[in-house]
């Protein structure tokens, strides 16, 4: 279990710290119930805000909703399980806030095993996805999927990740670099990719786990025309960097999954003892039951093709979306390419934010071509918006001598349950969206990706 700090700065910027929940515990005052950090969703100044940030205190137990939906997952063509939770404050002045001190843990039924990777710690073998509670200050807790020993790397960063149930789904904490560049961002997917050969013989730039996050034009703020305009600096002391977009809450398990219930229990603490050092916990429970049944596979990839003038077209190859209800593409601009396999060398024609730079778009489930404008990048309130792609030329011109295009990844999801609507910034300030799809269960289908480079 991992806590998160979020401490606002004025209305638009926030900075972050990651601390051991003991720790935390420790610092309260005798056995005073604790007080649970939530990050507020509502209010003028969070308006302001692309996530939630923290203005209240309350009880996790009595004053907050949990929701849990299990689901089926195809993933690159290889069955798995994927899973949905909102954990939201629902009383007083921030309805819809997020817990950030927690453990989750979701149980499965007879039949279901959790396959023996390296992410996944102690859970290999069992029926069981967890996280682990702390009970010393000096014993570090056996690795578990949701509480990994050193954290989940992400491939791209380097970045570690510990896991929660939060309003976002099973979000990532802080990363263990104390001046990561991540901090909101969501962790690669799915769990246990060693055991998907199609995603494990990916190679770089194409990270072996894909990132859903939402960004323009499917998800922007409002008032506002990109998430990267320059007015959501996620911390105030590490150069006023920007997130990349929304979480979509996103948590799929390369597991194969078995049909039945499917339990949640999140364990949070409740109070502690600055004499003894002892803390109380309490639980909270859901479950979801689920039948095996499948959305299509989405077995080719989705392919982009340049304009030339920053924007193009992505050819789904998602022929039939079968029960799909909602289906998204994801174009993520990763930069200028570096020389000899270095690592990219920035944007060159980007205004404002940091990259890569997701670009998603909500389509109808089947749709065979989607347009890609020629301007969605990132830049401050007022300006024009520069283009979606950086050319050839532009970074040509960028770095002195010739260069190709920014390189880029293409990938794709569709499902059969509400994420738009039950995602930011659609939910502010909602304790308890719907997150079920009308058979009861919340299916994926996910695709590989692909890259190239715009000319």
């Amino acid at each position: 279990m991992r806590s998160v700090c979020r401490r606002t700065s004025g209305s638009t910027t926030s900075s972050l710290c990651k601390v051991h929940i003991l720790k935390k515990l420790n610092a309260s005052l005798g056995l005073a119930l604790t007080a649970v950090l939530f990050a507020g969703c509502s209010g003028s100044s969070i308006q302001q805000s692309l996530q939630p940030a923290q203005n209240e205190t309350v009880n996790p137990i009595t004053q907050a909703t949990l929701q849990f939906e299990a689901g089926t997952a195809e993933i690159v063509g290889r069955p798995g399980l994927n899973a949905l939770v909102t954990y939201r404050q629902n009383a007083g002045p921030h309805i819809g806030a997020s817990i950030l001190v927690n453990s989750p843990t979701i149980t499965g039924p007879a039949g279901f095993v959790v396959p023996s990777t390296k992410d996944a710690g102690g859970d290999g073998g069992t029926n069981h996805i967890s996280g682990s509670v702390p009970t010393s200050l000096t014993t570090t807790p056996p690795a578990t999927t949701f509480d990994p020993a050193g954290g989940i790397v992400n491939p791209v960063t380097g970045d570690a990740f510990y896991f929660l149930a939060s309003s976002y789904g099973f979000f990532p904490t802080l990363p263990a670099k104390p001046n990561g560049t991540n901090y909101l961002t969501p962790a690669p997917m799915p769990f246990y990719v060693a055991t998907n050969a199609a995603l494990s013989a990916n190679t770089a730039p194409i990270p072996s786990q894909l990132q859903y996050i939402g960004g323009p034009p499917a998800f922007v703020p409002p008032g506002h025309t990109s998430t990267q305009d320059g007015s959501y600096s996620q911390f105030a002391q590490a150069g006023g960097q920007n997130v990349a977009g929304f979480a979509l809450g996103v948590a799929t398990f390369q597991a194969t999954p078995a049909a039945g219930n499917y339990g949640l229990n999140v364990t949070v603490p409740t109070a502690t003892s600055t004499t003894t050092g002892v803390t109380s916990f309490a639980t909270k429970t859901a479950s979801s039951t689920i039948a095996l049944t499948f959305l299509p596979a989405w077995a080719t990839a989705p392919t982009f093709v340049s304009d030339g003038i920053g924007g193009g077209t992505i050819t789904t190859n998602f022929a039939t979306g079968g029960t799909a209800t909602e289906e998204y593409l994801e174009l993520v601009d990763i930069g200028v390419p570096g020389s000899g396999g270095a690592p990219n060398t920035g944007f060159t024609c980007q205004k404002s934010g940091k990259g890569p730079y997701y670009y998603t778009f909500k389509v109808t489930p089947g749709t065979a071509a989607v347009a890609v404008p020629d301007n969605l990048g990132g830049a401050p309130p007022g300006t024009a918006l520069p283009h979606t792609l950086c050319t050839a030329a532009e970074n040509t011109a960028g770095n002195g001598a010739s260069t190709v295009g920014d390189a880029y990844l293409v990938y794709g999801f569709a499902i059969d349950y509400p994420l738009q609507s039950s995602a930011f910034p659609a939910s502010q300030g909602v304790a308890a969206p719907a997150i079920a799809g009308a058979g009861g269960q919340d299916d994926i289908t996910t695709s590989n990706a692909t890259t190239g480079n715009s000319p």
